[in-house]
């Protein structure tokens, strides 16, 4: 699979089998993790991989809007680079290179036949139950597993248009008829 029809065909899971994923496939999954751009090369994140049923129904209690049955998780934690980055600590680096790390975690895991999901999480009630200091952060927990079912294929329409989605050189607007609520 190339990375164009990874990133078109994933899909987020919310009903997984029961299957163990093997380690195997597990280290290819961390390993694409690893690769991820980050600033400086700081590489600011680890992963608890969350095997634990106790611990798998504890944390899907903060997460409010992702209930899933998957028979792992992976939680991202996020380290500071404050002491020799302070600006881009600052600006949200250390985040933003986490969240690019997520992606390629979601599509190593699609590409080997494994489904991921995105929660959102109550970070103080997560990085309590996992032991997470506090001065690091945690990004997200990603169930993970075997899907049950194969997802529905998206349509080209159930995406906006390229044209819609680009300005050039300043900002010019939304496009026709878009409008953004929040």
């Amino acid at each position: 699979m190339n990375v164009t029809d990874a990133i078109k065909q994933r899909r987020v899971i919310h009903n997984f089998r029961s299957d163990p994923i093997p380690d195997d496939v597990l280290y290819k999954i961390i390993d694409a993790a690893r690769w991820a751009p980050s600033p400086f090369n700081t590489q600011p994140w680890e992963f608890i991989i969350i095997r634990n049923k106790d611990t798998l129904e504890k944390l899907a209690q903060c997460s409010p809007t992702s209930k899933c049955d998957a028979p792992m998780a992976i939680a991202v934690v996020i380290l500071p680079i404050t002491a020799k980055y302070p600006f881009h600590q600052q600006v949200g680096e250390p985040e933003h290179a986490g969240a690019m790390a997520v992606q390629n975690i979601m599509l190593a895991a699609w590409e080997l036949g494994v489904g991921t999901a995105w929660a959102t999480i109550e970070k103080d009630k997560v990085k309590q139950i996992l032991n997470i200091p506090e001065e690091f952060d945690v990004l997200t927990i990603i169930p993970i597993g075997y899907p049950m079912d194969e997802p529905p294929m998206h349509e080209e329409t159930d995406r906006l248009p390229v044209e819609d989605l680009m300005n050039f050189e300043k900002f010019t607007g939304l496009s026709e008829g878009r409008i953004m609520v929040y």
